[in-house]
């Protein structure tokens, strides 16, 4: 047991001679030390919650700043930009095999992928250590999706731009994706322009000119194939003259499609077994002439999805979930939906609060003045309620009103004149300053921002469009959703040219 100790005590003394020699002679040996590189930041990723949203066909840059231990420099490590999806696809519970981007230290990328949400992890390893520095964050690969802008140059050649809002669009940036019809379709630009729709069911989107109008793959803003307006419709429907003035798609009931050409309306029911081209509709309706605007009923589980206005008879008409048409009489409250006094002339129609239509018009009467009217009708089931009747006449400037937009989350309308906006709430006697545009410009449109998807901003932001000479430009305003009262000062977009309509696409 002793010569056991004895030994015991010679190794650990052995021991601390040893470790004590090392530390007192550093300069005879070579120690490796991990050399890790720090991610500091990559610009546009982590000053974004690490979230890099990019688009279509879109060419992409990153530059990383890193700080490299001291005395190595980037050629002592190895980079790599390493991409895999969220979520898998098909029907198995597989990851897909991810895919390198770039082996560099700078990402220069070109994308060439469909819309989809990846992961994207940035490597950096020492070649010597093998230490390693990882940054992980999304990466989104965004349809290029917004605010669209249809507009065209002081020789008619029309195009889109679209508006990357941020409170509208995920990922968006605030820039402009600039002439991007013909971006997509080899320069060719558009003719005669008047206004834009969408069909969800069919992926279409639609800008639709005197001669009938321009299909795209609603994805990729590429021309379908040999594909006219008149493609559009059954065969057997004959239409007196092309002519297209207002469409709608309902999604939400029956996904219905509706168009009014040379004022007569057709529809497609989508639906299971249903229609695949424009037919006319069924009902028991007949002898009417309509104006050329579609009122979206926005309210789920409701008889009807669109309100019409037949100018001929001076009568609501409502289309069902199926497409049929119908007349909404109503036997008592404000009016008759079903029959108002021919001595109004209809002005403008469109969706309120709750899914409430809200219809503007003339009062003519001989040797005076016409009187400015608010007609609001609940039409959202089959028995009608004639809501309320407003005499304008005493609002500040509104006989001067060109363009008008209704609140669906709220009691008010705005209208404006060539240069100014106004906001009303119902049942006041006088209405409120919203916004004057630039000097020099005129207001050609306004409207609102309706998402259903979007509880935050859905109802709240409106978007004016002005005109001075060829040049146009859009205010982008956030009000209360309540009140109508300008929350804060707008956001213009400019650099656009003769904008002729405007419409959000998600």
């Amino acid at each position: 047991m002793k010569i056991f100790r004895y030994i015991q005590s010679c190794f650990l003394l052995l021991s601390i001679g040893v470790l004590a020699s090392c530390f007192d002679d550093k300069g005879n040996y070579e120690y490796d030390v991990i050399g890790e590189a720090v991610i500091k930041s990559i610009p546009g990723v982590t000053d974004q919650n690490n979230k890099f949203v990019c688009l279509e066909n879109e060419k992409i840059s990153l530059t990383p700043e890193l700080e490299f231990l001291a005395g190595t420099t980037a050629a002592d490590y190895e980079f790599i930009w390493y991409r895999y999806p969220q979520d898998p696809q098909g029907t198995s519970f597989h990851y897909e095999q991810g895919d390198t981007l770039a082996m560099t230290q700078n990402l220069e990328y070109q994308v060439v992928n469909t819309p989809r949400d990846y992961w994207l992890v940035y490597k950096v390893r020492n070649k010597k250590t093998g230490a390693l520095t990882e940054q992980k964050f999304e990466f989104i690969i965004s349809s290029v999706n917004g605010w669209i802008v249809l507009d065209e140059d002081a020789a008619g050649n029309g195009d889109l731009q679209i508006i990357r809002d941020a409170d509208v669009v995920s990922g968006g940036d605030g820039r402009i994706v600039k002439n991007y019809f013909s971006a997509n379709n080899k320069g060719e630009k558009m003719k005669n322009t008047r206004f834009m729709g969408l069909c969800g069911s069919e992926s279409n989107l639609y800008v639709f000119s005197d001669n009938g109008g321009y299909i795209m793959n609603a994805s990729t803003y590429e021309q379908r194939a040999d594909m006219t307006y008149m493609d559009l419709f059954n065969p057997n429907v004959v239409l007196d003259r092309i002519s297209p003035e207002a469409e709608y798609y309902d999604s939400k009931g029956g996904n219905t499609d509706i168009i009014i050409n040379d004022r007569k309306v057709y529809k497609v029911s989508h639906k299971m077994m249903g229609e695949s081209s424009f037919i006319e509709p069924g009902g028991d309706v007949s002898d009417f002439l309509l104006a050329p605007v579609i009122a979206p009923i926005r309210v789920s589980g409701n008889d009807n999805c669109a309100a019409l206005f037949d100018v001929k008879n001076n009568r609501f008409m409502t289309v069902g979930t199926w497409g049929a048409l119908s007349v909404p009489m109503s036997t008592g409250g404000a009016f008759n939906t079903g029959k108002i006094d021919p001595e109004f002339d209809f002005v403008y129609m469109n969706e309120g609060k709750d899914g409430e239509t809200c219809l503007l018009m003339n009062k003519v009467v001989e040797d005076a003045e016409a009187e400015p009217y608010l007609f609001r009708a609940n039409l959202v089931t089959e028995t009608p309620v004639a809501l309320d009747m407003y005499n304008l006449s005493g609002l500040e400037d509104v006989k001067n009103a060109e363009h008008y937009v209704f609140g669906i989350r709220g009691n008010f309308m705005f209208y404006a004149t060539e240069t100014k906006v106004y906001t009303w709430r119902y049942g006041n006697e006088r209405s409120s300053d919203f916004l004057t545009v630039g000097a020099g410009e005129r207001i050609v449109q306004m409207k609102l921002y309706v998402n259903p998807a979007d509880n935050v901003f859905s109802g709240k932001i409106m978007f004016i469009a002005t005109r001075k000479g060829n040049e146009g430009k859009v205010y982008k305003v956030v009000f209360n959703e309540m009140s109508g009262v300008l929350l804060n000062e707008p956001q213009v977009y400019e650099g656009l040219g003769i904008i002729k309509d405007m419409f959000f696409k998600e």
